[in-house]
């Protein structure tokens, strides 16, 4: 079957997977919150929206909000790579684009390695 023909097939959201098939692999990343690393990272579903939750072995579990500052750090290149990149490869993620990310399997959060 032609792309094409595939594609009235399909909504929009599975055309889009259709088309860009690279766009879909899960990418490992190492989370900050406020500058301090973070391994566990989930969602859970608030009264009214999706809430991430971060789970520290010292203070225990809590939901993020937009004060606080989150920071990704991709981990698709070696370190020595990530070295050399401005702020060590971090770069600060909005609350809502970091939910958007976990919720649609886009990333998950791991140890920096």
């Amino acid at each position: 079957m032609e792309l094409k023909a595939l594609d009235m097939l399909l909504p929009d959201w599975q055309t889009r997977l259709v088309s860009w098939p690279r766009m879909l692999r899960l990418r490992k990343v190492a989370l900050r919150v406020n500058g301090v690393p973070v391994t566990k990272a989930t969602l859970r579903r608030g009264e009214k929206k999706v809430e991430l939750v971060i789970t520290d072995p010292g203070i225990g579990e809590f939901a993020a909000d937009e004060g606080f500052t989150l920071e990704l750090l991709e981990l698709v290149h070696p370190h020595e790579i990530r070295s050399r990149l401005p702020n060590g490869g971090w770069r600060r993620v909005s609350l809502r684009i970091l939910i958007a990310m976990l919720e649609n399997g886009v990333a998950r959060v791991v140890e920096e390695s």
